[in-house]
């Protein structure tokens, strides 16, 4: 399980007001969930960013505004413009059927039953109806490409996040997942 790393669960775009309000472009589901955390770490990378008290966010039509401690006018918000939010893993509660994206990338993707490997995890990806396994094929592979996955319990039937291992029973026909890439 990956804890003790930063996540990435937003991004500011600007300032809003004259007060130092941010405006801010939410990756969490739903959007006002990066509400939920006391203090966010702000910088291009998790590494360099800086950590900041939040004091108030509140949803402003498809975006967020915040005010967080230290910023008090347009021109210290509009500062911090293209700054990535990162929150610490440890503040996230999941259930133990839930995952953190971070925490899949990297897994290597098997067959149930005839356990062949397909590739590795490069991705998640949402469409609506659910979240889908981007899957790049390993090095030497008879054809090289990405699988398009569902992430649902009828496809992923297990998911062992200390081996790094998610078993998939594919179905007849899952092969139209698969984009071959020259």
């Amino acid at each position: 399980m990956v804890r003790n790393k930063y996540l990435h669960v937003g991004d500011i775009l600007g300032a809003h007001g004259l007060k130092g309000a941010l405006i801010v472009y939410s990756h969490t589901r739903p959007a006002d969930a990066v509400a939920g955390y006391s203090c966010w770490w702000l910088g291009e990378t998790a590494e360099t960013a800086k950590r900041y008290a939040l004091k108030r966010c509140w949803q402003h039509g498809k975006r967020m505004l915040a005010e967080i401690e230290g910023v008090i006018d347009c021109s210290g918000a509009e500062a911090l413009k293209g700054l990535k939010i990162w929150i610490s893993s440890d503040e996230v509660e999941s259930d133990e059927d839930e995952y953190l994206w971070v925490e899949l990338i990297g897994c290597q993707v098997v067959r149930q039953g005839r356990r062949e490997l397909l590739g590795t995890v490069i991705a998640l990806e949402e469409y609506g109806a659910q979240d889908n396994l981007l899957v790049k094929t390993v090095e030497g592979a008879e054809l090289q490409g990405e699988w398009l996955i569902p992430f649902t319990g009828q496809v992923v039937t297990e998911v062992n996040l200390d081996d790094g291992i998610i078993v998939v029973d594919m179905p007849e026909g899952m092969d139209a997942c698969f984009t071959p890439r020259f």
